[in-house]
């Protein structure tokens, strides 16, 4: 396999850095979208916002957090995905390339094969939302919401201290 290319190398190396700068205001705003139905996130809180017809102030509401889930898992796929291609990890999975670059990082003990499952499972969560929104159950996206929150939070730190050698020259 040819090395990278220094043009790629360096569009990795920036959006990685961009994205790891930027995770925490996009989890706390996550986080706050999730308040708005209550402390511990109720779920029928939520189900009535998702689901609602007329109620568009709380129908907004519900969407933030739909939009906040997505921006943290697209996050956390591309820096997985970049972290993966800069370091020479060969993705050797047959599955899509964010499933494959979280097990790769956990086959290269950067993450655990548990948290590599959960981020496999909120990448599918995710998707599933993305296309095909009007038939997702409002308790999909609440369970995804609380799925991205949690193991995002477990996956940042141990990527960030694995990927900060491969960002400098």
């Amino acid at each position: 396999m040819a090395p990278p290319r220094r043009v790629d190398i360096r569009r990795w190396r920036l959006r990685i850095t961009e994205r790891l700068e930027d995770f925490p205001r996009q989890h706390e705003a996550l986080q706050s979208a999730m308040e708005e139905f209550g402390p511990d996130f109720d779920l029928k809180q939520f189900k009535s916002a998702y689901e609602s017809k007329t109620d568009l102030a709380a129908y907004n509401r519900a969407q933030a957090v739909e939009r906040g889930l997505a921006r943290i898992q697209n996050y956390i796929a591309e820096v997985a995905i970049d972290g993966c291609k800069l370091a020479e990890l060969t993705m050797v999975h047959k599955n899509g390339e964010a499933t494959n670059a979280f097990a790769m990082l956990a086959e290269a003990g950067v993450i655990s094969r548990a948290l590599a499952a959960r981020l496999q499972k909120a990448q599918k969560a995710r998707s599933s939302i993305e296309h095909f929104y009007v038939r997702v159950p409002a308790g999909s996206v609440h369970h995804a919401a609380v799925l991205i929150f949690e193991s995002s939070r477990e996956f940042i730190g141990p990527f960030r201290d694995w990927i900060e050698p491969y960002l400098t020259d």
